[in-house]
């Protein structure tokens, strides 16, 4: 097996590592990604390549479209291709340890991406805001959320503004070696190291304004971690109303019952009563209207019918009887 410092490329079966609808290729010592071995086979939806020397992925690696879970972690990548947006099926993704500053605008069309792992990448301040800790698995559901929700919703202004901050940290770079060396060269080189020190500090402003408008607009725009909160801030307040409006219905409900049940009861009242008086008025005061009723009523009832009226009338007029009697007379 090479060294570490050996660049010379490193040979794989691809085939042997392949099992089912898994290949891993971790621990491998890999420099390059043998991208055309694994897009031979079709069946292959899991690619473990943790744990090897890559620095890059290459410029093909985006033909692997039926990944769905990708183990990138314990490289030294330090980007991500442009159109890696074009591993659609992706759904878990851990780059964990590796040297990546930034993403590529693409992941927003990573929309079934459940799981995101960055810990161990020294993201600049935006994406580390937008990222989150990735401490639990709760986290890297949530970073994989953010980030696809914010790069769906990114501008292409504010794309320009951040390549240009990328290439002038680079820049940065380049000129800070320079600087070194000229103050190290004499009194002559420190002047002319001036220069170089201006450029720095304007790219770092610059650099500074790209990252918050990368971390304030696009959150505005599309829902970042601060757009969530007021849109669950939002749901609660809708919530409480539609408590109080559901309690003001329960309770309209409740008089409207109460009314009704007071209504039912002194219609009841007047029904009985009037019932009551007609009853005695026909048995007691016109007997022949009594009889015309008891024609019309069925032969198998009428006995029955008329020996309760009887058994009714006679208790009635018992209780008229000694109601209006005296009491001496008891």
């Amino acid at each position: 097996m090479p060294k570490a410092g050996d660049k010379a490329k490193v040979k794989v079966n691809v085939k042997e590592r392949v099992v089912d609808e898994s290949c891993d290729l971790s621990l491998s010592e890999l420099s390059e990604i043998p991208v055309r071995e694994i897009a031979s086979f079709k069946r292959v939806t899991v690619l473990d390549l943790s744990s090897n020397r890559l620095v890059n992925l290459g410029k093909n690696f985006t033909i692997l479209t039926r990944l769905v879970r990708l183990d990138l972690s314990k490289n030294q990548i330090r980007f991500l291709p442009e159109d890696f947006g074009q591993l659609e099926q992706l759904r878990h993704l851990d780059l964990y340890n590796n040297c990546l500053e930034h993403l590529p605008i693409s992941f927003g069309q990573l929309r079934r991406l459940r799981y995101l792992d960055l810990k161990g990448n020294p993201l600049t301040p935006a994406w580390e805001k937008i990222v989150g800790r990735c401490s639990t698995q709760k986290d890297c559901q949530q970073a994989a959320k953010n980030t696809v929700s914010i790069c769906a919703n990114y501008k292409p202004e504010f794309i320009e503004r951040e390549r240009l901050a990328a290439q002038e940290t680079l820049q940065m770079a380049g000129a800070g070696d320079a600087g070194s060396v000229q103050s190290n060269g004499g009194g002559a080189g420190g002047k002319k190291s001036q220069k170089p020190n201006n450029k720095k500090a304007k790219s770092k402003k610059l650099a500074g304004t790209g990252d918050n408008e990368l971390t304030i607009k696009p959150v505005n725009a599309g829902g970042g971690s601060s757009a969530l909160g007021a849109v669950a801030g939002g749901k609660s307040n809708q919530k409480s109303n539609q408590k109080k409006r559901n309690s003001n219905k329960g309770g309209s409900w409740v008089n409207l019952l109460s009314k009704a049940a007071l209504s039912s009861l002194m219609m009841f009242l007047i029904l009985f009563i009037v019932n009551v008086l007609i009853i005695y008025m026909i048995m007691f005061k016109n007997p022949d209207i009594a009889d015309k009723l008891v024609e019309y009523i069925p032969h198998q009832y009428r006995d029955w019918i008329l020996t309760k009226t009887e058994i009714f009338r006679l208790r009635v007029t018992d209780w008229i009887s000694e109601f209006r009697t005296p009491p001496e007379e008891h």
